[in-house]
């Protein structure tokens, strides 16, 4: 089976990416932070195409860490790009990346069940 290539620049492909970030990430905080202080997350730069307005409630670090993600995406220089786990050039800083893969490991498989 033949994988699809897509586009890195794609503002679509950028847009839904940046939308499975944020539910993965709501979920995760919802479920690991909910005792947190939290505010609906924001996201709107000129020179990124994504935009997320009135986003999901998200703590301090989970915001830290969602607009790291955003950034990172929009700046992948891979064409196509590849899942960051198997990306031979890691982007992410290393605090960040291990809690990215702490969210995947728990959303990743909730979000088969879960849509919205």
């Amino acid at each position: 089976m033949a994988k699809s290539k897509r586009s890195t620049s794609d503002p679509n492909e950028i847009q839904k990416d940046t939308d499975k970030l944020v539910r993965f990430l709501s979920m995760y905080c919802g479920a690991h932070h909910g005792h947190r202080l939290r505010s609906s997350f924001t996201f709107d730069h000129p020179k990124i195409q994504a935009r997320i307005i009135n986003g999901p409630d998200l703590c301090n670090e989970c915001v830290a860490l969602l607009r790291h993600a955003i950034v990172m995406r929009v700046l992948c220089p891979l064409d196509p790009k590849p899942k960051c786990r198997t990306c031979p050039q890691h982007c992410y800083r290393p605090i960040y990346r291990e809690q990215m893969e702490e969210v995947m490991k728990y959303a990743g498989p909730r979000s088969l069940f879960k849509k919205g």
